[in-house]
C-alpha cells in the first residue's frame, strides 16, 4: 500500500459504486488507515450519474482529489469514466467496463450516447494504463449478476496491490452481511482476470 491512495468511482446508480466505495473505506479503516470518501449523486437510484471519491492513507483531512492525480478510477459504465477523466492522469490505473448503461438522459432523449471508441479514446489520452474487463458477463459466468463492482475491484487489487485481499474480504462481510458470499466470489474471479 502506497502513502497515500485516491480512488474515482464513476457509473450509474444501481451500479453498486456506493457500495463499492464503502466496501474500499471499511478495508482502509480495518488496515488501520484513514480515510476520506466523498460522493456525487446525480438521481442515483434512478440511473442519474453517480461519482464516489475515496482517499486512503495517513493525514487525510479531505476526499478531494486533485485533478489529474487520482491512483485509480473504476469505471462501473464508460459514459460516466470519460466524465470523470479529469481525474486521470499518467500513472492513474483506470479499470472500465466498457458495456454502456444509459442514463435517464440517454433514456429520455435529451442526451446522445457516444460511440464506445470515443469514449475509450477519451480515457487512452490521459493513460496508459487502461483495462478494459467485461465485468457484468464475467458476474454472469459466475452466478453473481449484481456483483459487477467487485470484479472490477479484484481486478485493480490484481493490477495495483492497494490493499490486502484479507480486508477487503473482511469488508464485504461487514458492508453486504447475508448477500457477502457471492461478493467475495466475485472479488475472486476479477483478481484472475
Amino acid at each position: 500500500m502506497l502513502d497515500r491512495y485516491s480512488i474515482v468511482i464513476a457509473g450509474v446508480g444501481g451500479q453498486g459504486g456506493l457500495t463499492l466505495s464503502r466496501i474500499i473505506a471499511t478495508a482502509a479503516l480495518f488496515s488501520g488507515l484513514e480515510v476520506g470518501t466523498g460522493e456525487t449523486l446525480g438521481m442515483a437510484q434512478r440511473g442519474g450519474s453517480v461519482q464516489s471519491y475515496i482517499k486512503i492513507g495517513r493525514s487525510i483531512y479531505s476526499p478531494l482529489i486533485k485533478k489529474g492525480s487520482a491512483s485509480a478510477l473504476i469505471g462501473l459504465e464508460p459514459l460516466e469514466a470519460a466524465r470523470a477523466s479529469s481525474y486521470v492522469g499518467p500513472s492513474t490505473k483506470v479499470v472500465l467496463d466498457p458495456e454502456p448503461t444509459p442514463t435517464i438522459l440517454n433514456l429520455t432523449g435529451r442526451e446522445n450516447y457516444p460511440p464506445i471508441e470515443e469514449l475509450l479514446t477519451i480515457l487512452k489520452n490521459k493513460t496508459s494504463n487502461l483495462y478494459i474487463v467485461l465485468a457484468r458477463r464475467e458476474a454472469e459466468k459466475i452466478n453473481a449478476k449484481r456483483s459487477a463492482n467487485m470484479i472490477l475491484l479484484g481486478k485493480l487489487v490484481s493490477i495495483d496491490n492497494l490493499l490486502s485481499v484479507e480486508k477487503i474480504e473482511e469488508a464485504i462481510e461487514v458492508v453486504l452481511g447475508d448477500k457477502a458470499e457471492k461478493a467475495i466470489e466475485a472479488f475472486r474471479h476479477g483478481m484472475k482476470l
